[in-house]
């Protein structure tokens, strides 16, 4: 577990470089919120995260058969990273920490272990037992819009 938590962090490592980059040059060119743009920025990393995690890091779980699912499963677990990474940037700017350096390796830090245990133990998932059965049918319900896509 040690060894795959140590990829995670490296392929998502140069997903916080970009992230950070894109986040960086927004923040300068536009009038926004902060938390705001910290979430786009966020799922962009999701992305890039997506691509090096699928071949560096996580072989195929209970999703390999089905790859839209497998995606939307991942997006998702960036889309809880945005939510906490934005929550995060708020919740530092009204307690007067405005450095945007600081506000992004602290939601970093919480976002980091949140979604890596969301994406381990759900989406890469080997297999599932009677135990986790329940949850695997009312996911796969959740995501059945995507068959017509």
């Amino acid at each position: 577990m040690f060894l795959k938590i140590f990829k995670y962090g490296g392929t998502n490592g140069v997903a916080f470089i970009a992230d950070t980059a894109l986040l960086l040059t927004l923040d300068y060119l536009l009038n926004v919120r902060r938390e705001y743009i910290a979430f786009v920025c966020y799922l962009c990393g999701s992305l890039v995260s997506y691509v090096l995690a699928k071949r560096f890091v996580f072989e195929s779980g209970w999703l390999k058969e089905k790859p839209r699912f497998e995606f939307v499963a991942y997006l998702f677990g960036g889309l809880i990273g945005a939510i906490i990474t934005a929550f995060i940037f708020a919740l530092m700017a009204s307690l007067g920490f405005n450095n945007i350096l600081f506000q992004k390796v602290v939601s970093g830090v919480i976002s980091f272990f949140t979604v890596f245990v969301y994406r381990n133990y759900i989406v890469f998932r080997k297999q599932w037992t009677n135990n986790n059965y329940y949850f695997k049918n009312a996911l796969m319900k959740k995501l059945s819009f995507l068959k017509n896509i």
